[in-house]
């Protein structure tokens, strides 16, 4: 049975989501010092929700800021500072709260969110911009009312508004002109009171904050620690209660005896290709790549088996997987690769270059696995290096590199996902195009508003994702996170990906 992790409650063929409790996870009251010490794996360029490149880095931006939707850790939808909405045919209407205020002093109202929605619309180069591609513009309908006014109806929105386009900034700090790269403008259930890029955020909570269930600590320390054996030294000295995880360094952790998070979910591990490069743009060439990778050793040597192999963009077990993709729908098997490179003409093979990320556990040895297999079959894979940070910007903005190898999905509605990372002239595809009719069927799931129509269409992209080969699904990590049990009673690693949810979090 296919997990249904839609993006809101599913009713006569529209989306319409009743209030309910956003919280998080664990026990008891907050004891000790009061301070949740989170070491975590990235660290922002800018703290800017606009500006805030991939899902992950929202680690640094849930304590701060308020959505107008929440994407809770098992990958639903859930009311934030919208209690409600639905869609008419040019539409998306929204009802909020009305006891919101932004750390400034500033209310939140429906003017609030109009202010949000153009410096939204007016952000062209921002990373979440094709999410909004629906929105034309918003009207304010009454003190705590809006609706946005769209061009088509989009049914990934509500999961959007989730999302970094959905965190609410204060109007008066927009005009302002706050530096929001690194300054404070939410209304979250925390506010910013020390920054050092690179390094460290420190919040600390807001009294009389809407919902004090989101509270769970006094203050949340985030330090970016790209060393893996720093992060692990750290957690097990017992210095931070929640420490990510590198798959090398589970056994030890649970040897040391911190208890371990464990989840998959909708992140998996690819190989995103820029086919405007290389002899990538030959459907021929990829599907040699994607026959010549062993992903099982992979899963073996490089991850300790805390993954699965995957051939889709979308999890077998979620309701956008197609069952005509199963994980061995690229079966390793390099005589068809090598008979796939002669009919696309490269019987000698062809070179390409990949960007990973330098020095991050288990990237190098992934990279040079990858490179191992593929000169197997003819292929010459040339590695390249970059800071992990910097690997991202390289790639999609910059678009310095034929290949990078990094994490894809991370998104909770497929139809985000599929926009995102597979639509023409989308942020994350390098490519620009979107071949096998994909555009398309990305717009009638769009369209669509039953869960059944949107699963048999969802399924469909997934297909032709495979069949063309857009980019080369590999393996689906587990999320994984060691907590301090002296500390933390219990933690949800979210389904959507690998990022660090602190909303909720309590302490012994």
């Amino acid at each position: 049975m296919k997990l249904r992790k839609t993006l809101a409650a599913m009713g006569t063929g529209v989306l319409l989501v009743a209030a309910a409790a956003c919280g998080g996870t664990s026990s008891s009251a907050s004891g000790g010092d009061g301070v949740l010490n989170v070491a975590y794996h990235l660290a922002p360029g800018s703290l800017d929700p606009l500006e805030v490149p991939i899902w992950q880095l929202t680690t640094y931006t849930e304590p701060m800021y308020d959505a107008v939707t929440y994407i809770a850790p098992d990958g639903t939808v859930q009311p934030m500072l919208a209690t409600e909405w639905s869609f008419t045919d040019t539409t998306l209407d929204l009802t909020f709260r009305d006891d919101v205020t932004f750390h400034d002093g500033t209310p939140f109202n429906a003017e609030a969110f109009k202010a949000n929605i153009e410096r939204l619309l007016a952000a062209e180069a921002s990373p979440v911009a094709t999410m909004f591609a629906a929105v034309d513009g918003v009207e304010v309908t009454g003190e705590f009312t809006a609706s946005l006014k769209l061009n088509k109806v989009d049914s990934s929105l509500p999961a959007a508004l989730g999302d970094r386009g959905g965190l609410m900034v204060s109007p008066k700090a927009i005009a302002d002109g706050v530096d929001l790269t690194s300054k404070d403008a939410g209304s979250g259930p925390y506010k910013l009171v020390e920054y050092k890029p690179g390094e460290k955020a420190v919040y600390e909570k807001v009294d009389g904050y809407w919902d004090s269930s989101a509270q769970g600590v006094d203050k949340i320390e985030i330090e970016a620690i790209g060393d893996g054996q720093a992060r692990l030294n750290g957690a097990t000295s017992k210095k931070y209660d929640i420490t990510y995880l590198t798959p090398s360094q589970f056994e030890a952790a649970k040897g040391a005896g911190l208890n371990v998070e464990q989840k998959t979910g909708l992140w998996f591990i690819n190989i995103f290709t820029n086919r405007q490069r290389s002899d990538l743009g030959n459907l021929k060439a990829r599907q040699a790549i994607a026959h010549a990778i062993d992903r099982e050793a992979i899963c073996k040597a490089v991850y300790f088996e805390r993954c699965k192999p995957t051939s889709s963009i979308f999890p077998s077990e979620f309701w956008a997987g197609s069952d005509e993709v199963p994980a061995d729908y690229f079966n390793y098997d390099p005589a068809k690769a090598k008979s796939l490179l002669k009919e696309a003409g490269l019987e000698k093979g062809f070179a390409f270059e990949m960007l990973f990320a330098a020095g991050a556990d288990p990237y190098p040895q992934f990279a040079e696995l990858l490179q191992s297999q593929l000169k197997a079959v003819g292929i010459t894979l040339n590695l390249k290096p970059v800071d992990i940070n910097q690997l991202s910007p390289t790639y999609f903005f910059d678009k310095k590199a034929d290949a990078m190898l990094g994490g894809g999905g991370q998104v909770a509605d497929p139809g985000q996902s599929l926009q995102k990372e597979f639509a023409s002239g989308s942020t994350l595809n390098a490519s620009g195009d979107a071949p096998g009719g994909l555009d398309e069927v990305i717009k009638r799931l769009a369209k669509a508003t039953e869960q059944s129509d949107r699963e048999a269409i969802a399924q469909e992209a997934t297909k032709i994702a495979a069949e063309q080969v857009l980019n080369v699904p590999l393996v689906q990590p587990e999320v994984l996170f060691a907590l301090n049990p002296d500390t933390v009673a219990g933690y949800d690693a979210s389904y959507v990906g690998a990022y660090a949810p602190t909303r909720g979090v309590k302490l012994k």
